[in-house]
C-alpha cells in the first residue's frame, strides 16, 4: 500500500502539480487547506485545483480550515460538480448537522479495501466559520462514523486537518486507524512516527509539499508491515504535467472574463463604514518624482518599479491572487483596477504600496512654505510592510537585512 497527501495551491507559476503517474496500489489524497481564501476568484481557482486531482489520480480532497470557513451553500456547489470526493465527517450544515461533504470514502486497492475518513480540527480553524456552517469536534464525530467504516474496510486512514497534539490525540483514543495523515503542523515530518497501533504522518502547509507512506499490510491481522513515510518539498525543478498546466490556463482564461467583487472595492472592503471614504486616495509614483528625485531614481532601477512586467510574461495581469502584489492599491478604493492593466499610473510595486495613499501628503506640501517641513507625514516601512508579499516560495527566506539594500532609500538631504 503506498500512500501519497499534500498540500499543493494554485499559484502564480500555475497548479504545482507532478507529472508523476500513481504506483499499483497506491492511493493519492490531499489533506486539506487546498484553497487559498474564501473570496470569489479563489473559489473559482479552487474548482480548477479540484479538476487538477483528479487528472493526477486522487482519490479524495480533505476539507482544511479554510473550506471550513465557506458558506454552507458554496460547499455545496463545490462538492457537488467536484470531479473527485470532498471529504469530511464534521464539517456539518449547521441546522441539519448532516455532513456537507462526504464523510468519508471507501476504495478497493487488490484484495484490500481501504477506508479513508476526512476531518478538520475545530482547533485549526483561523477564523469563525460562516454561520450556516458547524464543525464537529473530532472524537464526537469518530465514534459516529468508525463503526460504519470499519464494518466495510480491511484498513481505516484518517485524514486530519489538525496540529500535532491533535493528531496525538486521535492515534490515543482511536485504535482502528493504521494510519493517520495530518496538515496543520509547523514542520513537515521527517518520517512516519508510531503511537499506539497508528501510524502519523504530517506535512506542513506553509508551502507546497507532497508525503508519502509506503506498507504492506499482512493478510490475517490486517497490521502494517515495515511502515516508513517521507515528506518532500516540491520545488520548479519538478516537471508539471501539460494536462494539469492546462487546468491552470483555464482558471485565467476564466477570471479574467469574470466580473468579481474586488473589482469594485468600495463595496469590496468589508471592514470600512458605509458612506465613509478614505482620507487619502493613491497618486501614482510619478506624483512623488518632483519632491524626491532620487528616492524615485532608485525606485526606478529597482525590481519594485518593473514588478508588473513579470505578469505579462505569465499571463496572470488579470489574476487577483497575482496582482495584489504587483501594483498600487488593489482591492482598495482609488487603487489599481484590473481595467487598468493597459495604463501606467498605478501598475508595478510603487511608492504609495509600501507609504499608503499620498494625496493629502501632497496637498500639505503643496501649501506649505518652501523649506519647511511637512507635519502629515507618509507611512514608514520596515519588515512587516514587506512580508505582505515577500513570503512563502515568492521570497523564500525573506531576510530584511538582504533585500532592503536593494531598496534603500530616506530623507533627500540624506541620500547621495
Amino acid at each position: 500500500m503506498r500512500l501519497f497527501l499534500g498540500t499543493i495551491r494554485g499559484t502564480q507559476t500555475g497548479f504545482d502539480f507532478s507529472g508523476k503517474k500513481a504506483a499499483p496500489n497506491s492511493i493519492r489524497v490531499e489533506i486539506g487547506n487546498a484553497i487559498a481564501g474564501t473570496a470569489d476568484y479563489e473559489i473559482l481557482q479552487y474548482s480548477h485545483v479540484l479538476k487538477a486531482h483528479q487528472a493526477i489520480g486522487y482519490a479524495a480532497v480533505n476539507l482544511g480550515a479554510r473550506e471550513a470557513t465557506l458558506s454552507a451553500e458554496t460547499l455545496r456547489n463545490l462538492a457537488k460538480n467536484s470531479p473527485v470526493p470532498l471529504l469530511s465527517a464534521n464539517v456539518l450544515d449547521s441546522t441539519t448537522r448532516e455532513p456537507i461533504a462526504t464523510p468519508f470514502v471507501i476504495t478497493k486497492q487488490g484484495e484490500l479495501t481501504v477506508g479513508i475518513i476526512g476531518l478538520v480540527s475545530p482547533d485549526s480553524l483561523k477564523r469563525d466559520a460562516d454561520e450556516s456552517i458547524e464543525v464537529a469536534g473530532i472524537s464526537e464525530t469518530l465514534r459516529k462514523v468508525i463503526p460504519e467504516v470499519k464494518a466495510q474496510a480491511d484498513v481505516l486512514i484518517c485524514l486530519a486537518f489538525a496540529n500535532d497534539s491533535a493528531l496525538e490525540a486521535i492515534a490515543k483514543d482511536f485504535y482502528e486507524f493504521q494510519v493517520i495523515l495530518g496538515g496543520d503542523v509547523r514542520q513537515p515530518y521527517s518520517n512516519a512516527v508510531a503511537i499506539n497501533r497508528s501510524q502519523i504522518l504530517a506535512t506542513t502547509n506553509q508551502a507546497r509539499a507532497l508525503g508519502e507512506f509506503h506498507a504492506t499490510v499482512d493478510s490475517k491481522n490486517k497490521q502494517l508491515v515495515k511502515p516508513a513515510g517521507t515528506v518532500t518539498l516540491m520545488a520548479d525543478s519538478i516537471a508539471e504535467d501539460p494536462a494539469v498546466r492546462q487546468f491552470s490556463t483555464d482558471y485565467r482564461s476564466q477570471v479574467a472574463e469574470t466580473v468579481l467583487a474586488i473589482d469594485n472595492p468600495e463595496g469590496y472592503v468589508a471592514n470600512r463604514v458605509p458612506g465613509v471614504k478614505p482620507p487619502a486616495t493613491y497618486v501614482g509614483s510619478e506624483s512623488c518624482a518632483a519632491c524626491h528625485p532620487k528616492s524615485f531614481a532608485v525606485w526606478s532601477k529597482s525590481g519594485h518599479g518593473h514588478a508588473f512586467e513579470s505578469l505579462n510574461y505569465r499571463d496572470s495581469k488579470m489574476d487577483p491572487s497575482c496582482v495584489k502584489c504587483h501594483v498600487v492599491g488593489f482591492g482598495e478604493p482609488g487603487g489599481y483596477l484590473r481595467s487598468m492593466a493597459d495604463e501606467k499610473r498605478l501598475i508595478n510595486v510603487g511608492c504609495e504600496s509600501c507609504h499608503g495613499p499620498g494625496s493629502e501628503h501632497m496637498k500639505v506640501r503643496s501649501l506649505a512654505p518652501p523649506g519647511e517641513d511637512v507635519l502629515l507625514k507618509m507611512r514608514p516601512v520596515g519588515a512587516g510592510q514587506c512580508v505582505q508579499c515577500h513570503h512563502g516560495e515568492f521570497s523564500r527566506p525573506f531576510e530584511w537585512k538582504e533585500f532592503w539594500p536593494r531598496i534603500e532609500h530616506g530623507k533627500e538631504s540624506e541620500m547621495k
